[in-house]
């Protein structure tokens, strides 16, 4: 991941529902990092994002994306239980960024990869 940022946790619900609108539709893949000396593992590619969102109440982050034909779409949800950590790659919450970290309560890391205007960044 590029130079990142960590989001504050008071704007998190916020940020992801704005941020949701603008990524609508834009190609992702989804990646779990169990510790840093192992490898990713990339659980999902070439899907295309639905939904990012935090839910305060309930203590979770979700990405919800599609994938298969728009008649007939798999829809996959990937939760992320008690985030302790959320990291960006762009310097400002204006702008997009093309990589989210999330850290859980396990200390597993998701990190969701987003396609802006040809290759996956990262």
């Amino acid at each position: 991941m590029k130079a990142t940022r960590e989001l504050a946790r008071e704007i998190w619900p916020k940020y992801f529902d704005s941020l949701s609108d603008e990524l609508l539709n834009r190609a992702i893949s989804i990646e779990i990092v169990e510790s840093p000396s192992r490898p990713s593992v990339v659980q999902a590619r070439g899907l295309v994002l639905q939904l990012l969102t935090y839910d305060r109440r309930d203590d979770v982050f979700e990405v919800t994306a599609a994938q298969g034909s728009p008649t007939v779409p798999r829809v996959l949800r990937h939760l992320v239980d008690h985030p302790t950590r959320i990291e960006v790659d762009s310097s400002t919450l204006s702008m997009a960024p093309t990589t989210i970290a999330v850290t859980g309560g396990d200390g597993v890391r998701t990190v969701v990869r987003i396609r802006h205007e040809g290759a996956f960044a990262g």
